[in-house]
């Protein structure tokens, strides 16, 4: 895809985001479509904090927690953009019930493609340029949407993101310190000679 159709996406994608009303819940399916893609793949990650304010929580696969925008942002979302800079978000399924009265909840199934940019970095260091293909792992996560202070918010968040598979795909990540340093030579220690080599080296000088 070339600039001028990257860029077309963008603008159509920010039409419907902005002009989403959330009255009913296929609106709210299609506005966390449009939502999800313009973080992950057009990487706006300010977008964030529209709808994640500070008592949000999220629950994390294995028991991990986030709470509020900003570990959203920075612990989640940021990071990831340096070590998958051309990472694609494709949705497999969105479903969504509710009402403006009582709130939404909704739960969406995704899948991403990309590289693990040897450029970049995340939290475990420098990738190695291996691809994942669309469908290698697929996302879960499940929203309550509910206003608070006049505002929707997503309340609580439920994420399963194929964490071991995750894992196998950044197994060739190199540390910082090989990346910084390259690959660090372990300094020689000369080996002091055995006392009695010394002596009789000693003892020979002492004879001449």
């Amino acid at each position: 895809m070339g600039r001028k159709e990257v860029l077309a996406e963008r603008k159509a994608l920010e039409d419907y985001y902005y002009s989403c009303r959330l009255e009913t819940p296929g609106e709210v399916a299609k506005l966390f479509e449009v939502y999800t893609k313009l973080i992950w793949t057009h990487h706006q990650a300010g977008l964030v904090y529209d709808y994640y304010c500070d008592e949000t929580v999220i629950h994390q696969e294995g028991g991990g927690k986030m709470v509020g925008g900003v570990d959203v942002t920075e612990i989640h979302t940021i990071p990831s953009f340096s070590a998958y800079p051309k990472s694609k978000t494709t949705f497999l399924d969105i479903f969504c019930v509710g009402d403006p009265e009582h709130g939404y909840r909704f739960g969406q199934t995704t899948t991403n493609s990309g590289v693990f940019s040897a450029k970049g970095a995340n939290g475990t260091g420098r990738g190695d340029d291996s691809v994942f293909a669309e469908g290698d792992y697929v996302n879960f996560c499940q929203c309550y949407v509910n206003k608070v202070d006049g505002r929707w918010v997503v309340t609580e968040e439920y994420l399963g993101y194929g964490n071991e598979i995750k894992r196998q795909m950044m197994a060739g990540a190199r540390p910082y310190y090989k990346t910084v340093l390259g690959d660090v030579e372990v300094p020689q220690v000369a080996v002091s000679e055995p006392a009695q080599n010394q002596n009789e080296s000693k003892e020979e000088g002492e004879t001449e």
